[in-house]
């Protein structure tokens, strides 16, 4: 079977059937990866991913750890070429700064089923500063989710994402801010789940997916207990995951029913998760995320998604 991974998923004994875009001549890293200079060969022709024939040798996953421990490997490698390391510093320093504030607004809602919106409008407040000259690096850096920051560090990213787009579309910096502000509390109803369900790795049961479909109504019953909230947040919260055609959930709205702040928060959303690193799965490439979401015809507003490629996604990273 042949099967498009990522080039730090690359092992001795693999058959290397394709390159995606890669800059060394194809008779170099086509066929049997028979050596470290095999895959240095690879690791050096900067393509985008590889496709492998498991007919032909070794697949995929076989030492975990291994392969964790070279995802993050080549993660900081990626990164270290697309930004310099004052930006970084900066991303960095910016996710450390909302860091309090968006941990304060998790742990209210999963202990006491409380929120504060004066938190989190300061936590948005520090991410459209540093989105402002470098969106790009915060963006990426977020993009490494640990096991125990993950919902946090996801919640950023969209955050950042729909502040970004935002201000792509031309949209003004106070309807900018709500949608970084939804961006940060779209998966608050999470909280509200059981951890086990949150902690679970494989697949859900039919009965597990039902509960977790219930995250949008929950958060946004939480939000909307609180005076003047704003409805783009309430939208964004209760409808991220509707689907253009009308099969999300929960409500199956279709089209124009659906606000256009919830529109842009369901492609914001996806892209960050296909795109980031896990400690239980390879992340996708900018590439196979687009083309991913590009072929997933229904899901998203098609001219809203077109403008997220168009404006957004620039040489491999988040412009």
């Amino acid at each position: 079977m042949r099967k498009r991974i990522r080039l730090h998923q690359v092992r001795v004994g693999m058959y290397v059937d394709e390159l995606e875009s890669g800059e060394v001549a194809s008779s170099h890293v086509v066929g049997s990866i028979s050596s470290a200079g095999d895959i240095d060969l690879l690791m050096n022709s900067r393509a985008i991913s590889v496709v492998i024939d498991t007919r032909k040798g070794l697949d995929v996953d076989l030492d975990r750890r291994d392969g964790n421990a070279l995802a993050l490997a080549s993660f900081e490698s990626d990164l270290g070429s697309k930004f310099s390391a004052e930006q970084i510093q900066r991303a960095r320093k910016a996710i450390e700064d909302t860091r309090p504030c968006v941990r304060d607004l998790l742990e209210d809602a999963r202990r006491r089923g409380a929120f504060r919106l004066e938190v989190a409008d300061k936590a948005v407040e520090r991410v459209m500063l540093e989105a402002m000259t470098n969106a790009g690096a915060m963006i990426a850096v977020a993009k490494l989710k640990k096991q125990d920051e993950g919902t946090f560090l996801h919640s950023l990213a969209v955050s950042a994402l729909m502040v970004t787009f935002g201000r792509k579309l031309g949209l003004d910096e106070e309807k900018v801010r709500l949608l970084g502000l939804g961006g940060l509390v779209h998966d608050l109803g999470k909280m509200l789940l059981p951890a086990e369900l949150l902690r679970k790795r494989g697949k859900l049961t039919i009965d597990e997916l039902g509960v977790m479909r219930t995250h949008p109504l929950r958060g946004y019953e939480l939000l909307e207990q609180i005076e003047d909230s704003p409805k783009p947040v309430l939208d964004i919260c209760l409808y991220h995951h509707e689907k253009f055609d009308g099969t999300g959930y929960p409500y199956r709205l279709a089209g124009s029913a659906i606000p256009d702040a919830a529109r842009i928060a369901a492609i914001c959303d996806i892209y960050d998760a296909l795109t980031s690193v896990r400690p239980y799965k390879r992340a996708w490439t900018q590439a196979e995320a687009v083309e991913t979401m590009l072929q997933s015809r229904g899901h998203f507003d098609p001219d809203l998604l077109k403008a997220f490629v168009s404006k957004m996604v620039v040489d491999g990273t988040i412009q």
